[in-house]
């Protein structure tokens, strides 16, 4: 049996063991995704009213820790668990073990007229506990002040910019090796239905690089492209910052973009963080992401391979 309500401007759906809660916010997706993964925008907006929060942990990758805790001088709430699932401005799985079992939390950002909906799905291990409801509500107009407080949405030049990560079982120095070789750079770097070919690459500050995507199947064939930039900072193992423009008479193509790949230690092996800022006018973020996710795929499949 599934019971509907709404309380303010969220609409409220529970069953014996699910409560769902979906509230439209006038921000984008980016904005609100923002909310949702900064540990300091979390601190205002994620915690019940008459308590305080805490952000531990928040590492947003798919088995990274998350941890936040709730105080109000008394009494203390620990909310720990791991990211299941994360894809970036789209979706959020958490999971936590409760001693009745998992309880998995499940957010989803989806574009509508007015801005930005949020679905939030908690999974309880048995009954929805009373009061789940007022409080994820209280926690959500909360949210809704925030992201109205900040007014004009101040990541308008994130929304030109994204961050893709992924965890590969590889030494730093291995995957940093793997940046900067033109041999392997052109056979990882192309996403699904290109290949490339890079024409000069040189690994120090101050150096240039230049390659060329070609589009290998139909679907592709006018896609292909030159681009270049300049290496701005090299730490062996650590980090890569260059510059990147695509070589084209569009403006709607032109301009510098700028990406930062950092390379963390992690249990199971190298955590690459891949942050692409300034596309221009005609480049989806969202297209660079799918391309950036393909590419560490073959990434991973050639360092892992070594």
């Amino acid at each position: 049996m599934t019971n509907t309500d709404t309380i303010d401007e969220t609409k409220i759906e529970t069953t014996d063991t699910t409560l769902t809660l979906r509230r439209t916010f006038d921000a984008s997706r980016e904005r609100v995704w923002q909310a949702f993964t900064d540990p300091e925008e979390l601190e205002r907006w994620f915690v019940p009213d008459g308590m305080t929060a805490e952000v531990h942990a928040q590492e947003l990758e798919s088995g990274g820790d998350m941890s936040i805790s709730w105080t109000d001088g008394e009494n203390r709430i620990d909310n720990e668990g791991t990211y299941v699932e994360v894809v970036e401005h789209e979706r959020l799985v958490t999971g936590e073990e409760t001693e009745a079992g998992e309880l998995r939390v499940i957010y989803e950002f989806q574009d509508v007229q007015d801005g930005t909906e949020v679905v939030v799905t908690q999974e309880f291990p048995g009954e929805v506990p009373d009061g789940a409801a007022e409080g994820w509500t209280g926690m959500l107009e909360n949210l809704a002040a925030l992201l109205q407080e900040s007014g004009a949405d101040p990541t308008e030049a994130d929304e030109r910019s994204m961050t893709v990560s992924r965890v590969v079982e590889a030494s730093p120095e291995r995957v940093y090796e793997a940046f900067l070789d033109p041999d392997e750079l052109a056979q990882w770097l192309p996403p699904t239905g290109f290949s490339a070919e890079v024409h000069h690459l040189e690994a120090e500050e101050g150096g240039t690089f230049r390659a060329t995507f070609t589009g290998e199947t139909e679907e592709f064939a006018d896609y292909g492209h030159s681009f270049g930039g300049t290496y701005r900072e090299l730490v062996s193992g650590e980090r890569i910052v260059y510059t990147e423009s695509f070589e084209t008479d569009d403006p709607a193509m032109a301009g510098e973009m700028t990406v930062t790949v950092t390379f963390e230690t992690v249990p199971a092996g190298t955590e690459i963080i891949v942050r692409h800022e300034g596309f221009p006018e005609a480049t989806s973020p969202s297209d660079a992401n799918e391309g950036w996710t393909d590419s560490l795929g073959n990434l991973a499949d050639v360092v892992e391979e070594a």
